[in-house]
């Protein structure tokens, strides 16, 4: 047997087995790249989605109960006499006006100086200056003095008088119609009001209160006919006769064991004042020249007519008022011969005695509890609350102390180069330091020129 035949003899099963892992192989590779191909030729199928109907809610609108209590305010009315600078709120429309004298205010930045008022809408209460004392207020209450102790030669008589009347109705004039205005005039127990109610500050009215005014102390044969006060009046007015006395003015004063009725003799301004708070002003002016008989009698004493029916000393008494009184009248004779106004004196037939015959003996006089500032106070404060439920006004202003929701205010009008009563001085001064108030003294003629020639600039 040849080499080669004996070769393959004996390697026949190894030549099988490589043959059939080269078959292998070879189907191996053949399949992977079969697999390969189509795996990579495959084409992805898109994703379709299918549509969904969803419900739809309604959105509702979230409700939440909220209490808004709108303040009512009343709409401004301007008028031309209204002539202001305003300080407007920084979101408020610029608008300018011309500045007004003796009255600033009316539209202009919120009240924010403890004063109350519409801050909130762009208002601000006006501010009056009257001689000198200055004040804030939307409801205004001016109360001036018509008895003859304003009008003596040492006062500055009745020019001073007259420049006084126009300064008040100037005033009137220049306050902005959403304000609350009236004007009361009193002697002694008789007051007198231009309007029955606080109203508005209308051109309307103004020339009312101007009608009504003027007339007042002004007749230049006034000292002849003997009529001053509210006599004179103008047009128009209302009396108030109401009684006022509450407080310690309505209960008897008691004195040595005995009781007398608590009454204010010849109240003068005191009547006057109280309207005023029954009204619920917000702002009380005073223009007096005295703080007066705000007084008591606690014991009885001979009356001057008794005493001089019964006594030489009253019928000498009366004798020199009726010589007094005849030489008043010769002396304003001559007086309007030079074109002079007319003396006045103040005080009746005391007055005509001091002045013509000092050295007379006078009536006898009971002995007086003088109330004190702090009775006038507190019956301010009784009185307001008396009538505030039934006061529908629009209530603005003042509000930092309870029970002082107002200010009281005075001009005492005083000789010219005599110092004023001290007790008078220091008891407005208290009254008006414990009601929120300013107080000034104007000393005559040139002095009441001086402060009206200023407030006019």
């Amino acid at each position: 047997m040849s080499m080669k035949k004996r070769f393959f003899a004996q390697h026949a099963k190894s030549s099988a087995a490589i043959v059939s892992l080269a078959i292998h192989a070879v189907l191996i590779v053949v399949a992977l790249s079969f697999v390969a191909v189509t795996v990579i030729q495959k084409d992805d199928k898109p994703f379709e989605a299918k549509p969904v109907n969803r419900p739809k809610m309604q959105l509702k609108k979230l409700q939440v109960p909220v209490n808004v209590k709108k303040k009512k305010t009343q709409k401004p009315k301007l008028r031309k006499r209204i002539v202001v600078q305003p300080k407007l709120n920084q979101n408020a429309p610029d608008i300018k006006m011309p500045e007004i004298t003796g009255v600033k205010g009316g539209l202009g930045a919120g009240a924010g100086d403890g004063l109350g008022g519409s801050g909130a809408l762009g208002f601000s209460m006006p501010e009056i200056n009257i001689f000198g004392v200055k004040s804030k207020g939307e409801k205004v209450f001016l109360i001036l003095d018509t008895s003859n102790s304003m009008l003596v030669d040492e006062m500055g008589g009745i020019p001073a008088y007259t420049i006084i009347k126009e300064e008040l109705i100037r005033i009137v004039e220049s306050l902005p119609a959403t304000a609350l205005i009236n004007v009361a005039v009193f002697s002694g127990n008789d007051v007198q009001t231009v309007f029955a109610k606080m109203s508005p500050a209308t051109d309307v009215n103004a020339q009312k209160v101007k009608a009504w005014l003027e007339p007042l102390n002004a007749s230049d044969n006034a000292a002849k006919s003997g009529r001053y006060g509210t006599r004179t009046l103008g047009p128009g007015g209302t009396n108030d006769r109401e009684d006022y006395r509450i407080g310690n003015f309505a209960k008897p004063v008691k004195s040595g064991g005995s009781v007398y009725g608590g009454k204010s003799r010849g109240s003068d301004w005191y009547s006057a004042v109280m309207l005023a708070h029954q009204q619920q002003a917000d702002t009380i002016f005073l223009l007096s020249n005295e703080w007066g008989h705000q007084r008591a009698a606690v014991n009885t004493s001979m009356s001057t007519e008794e005493w001089i029916e019964t006594t030489s000393a009253g019928k000498k008494w009366a004798e020199n008022v009726q010589k007094a009184s005849k030489m008043l009248a010769e002396e304003n004779r001559e007086r309007k011969a030079k074109g002079e106004p007319p003396k006045v004196l103040s005080g009746g037939r005391w007055a005509l005695i001091k002045e013509y015959f000092p050295g007379t003996q006078q009536p006898p006089r009971p002995q007086y509890y003088n109330f004190q500032p702090k009775e006038f106070a507190e019956a301010f404060a009784l009185l307001r609350a008396k009538y505030s439920s039934n006061s529908k006004q629009t209530s603005s202003g003042v509000r930092n102390r309870p029970g002082r929701d107002y200010s009281f205010n005075v001009v005492q009008f005083v000789q010219e180069g005599k110092e004023p009563n001290g007790k008078t001085v220091e008891n407005f001064k208290n009254l008006t330091r414990m009601c929120r108030g300013e107080y000034q003294t104007v000393a005559g003629l040139e002095e009441i020129q001086n402060y009206a020639a200023s407030s006019g600039e």
